[in-house]
């Protein structure tokens, strides 16, 4: 058995994740969540050039959506919007088509 094939790519669940279209479910988040705290603690390249505004702006989002998950809400469109948005400068360019 190839494991490497198995498992899947994080480019997919971020590819649809980051389509406006596609309803975002609790799996999705707790993974998303999951993905950006990994990628932080990897010292991404890709947040390395953002300025103290914007991570904090990242932050609050990322608080945002863990603690509607903590009160099993739905999120908000603008709050939606705001996670995408942290997730679509979380990938490299190029990596990920929008």
């Amino acid at each position: 058995m190839d494991l490497k094939r198995s498992a899947p790519q994080p480019e997919q669940p971020l590819k649809r994740l980051l389509d406006p279209s596609y309803p975002l479910c609790r799996e999705d988040v707790l993974w998303a969540l999951g993905f950006v705290k990994k990628k932080v603690a990897d010292r991404a390249p890709e947040w390395s050039g953002l300025d103290r505004p914007q991570l904090l702006a990242h932050f609050a989002c990322f608080a945002d959506m863990a603690l509607l998950l903590l009160h099993r809400r739905s999120p908000s469109g603008q709050e939606t919007a705001c996670f995408r948005k942290m997730l679509s400068e979380l990938s490299p360019q190029g990596d990920i088509n929008r």
